[in-house]
């Protein structure tokens, strides 16, 4: 999957970042960052593993945990501190990389969940995604379900 590439990269600009250059809170966002892109490459690499060997259980509960990490990441950045702090902070363009990066693999998570909708047994897939607060939601109707 190229969201496993496009995490990658985007996990190797943070790891660039000089953190002796950082304050406390913004050094404690790089590390909540790091941790939290970590864990969501971990669960695309396990999605992408499960479509190949055609675990199609699996292949949902993945999904809704990618969602829900997303979630949280998007959550966390939106927190009035953390916001606030962010726009004047040396990690904001990292940080735009970061939304760009998981709206990208989301996406793609998406498009090969409706190219094996039939061996997933899903009848529909609907997608909404909000921008203020940024969150997305995804509801999945399964035939016979």
């Amino acid at each position: 999957m190229k969201a496993v590439e496009r995490l990658d990269n985007t996990m190797a600009e943070l790891n660039k970042i000089n953190e002796s250059e950082l304050g406390i809170n913004e050094l404690d966002l790089l590390r909540f960052l790091k941790n939290q892109l970590s864990k969501s490459k971990s669960l695309f690499e396990s999605f992408s593993k499960s479509i190949d060997e055609k675990r199609w259980d699996d292949v949902l509960s993945y999904t809704f945990q990618i969602s829900q990490r997303v979630n949280s990441i998007f959550g966390y950045l939106v927190q009035p501190a953390v916001f606030s702090m962010i726009s004047r902070s040396k990690l904001s363009e990292n940080i735009e990389n970061i939304i760009d990066s998981l709206a990208f693999s989301v996406s793609e998570m998406i498009i090969v969940l409706k190219q094996n909708n039939k061996s997933l047994g899903i009848d529909t897939i609907t997608v909404n995604m909000s921008s203020n607060p940024p969150s997305m939601s995804i509801s999945v109707v399964i035939k016979g379900g």
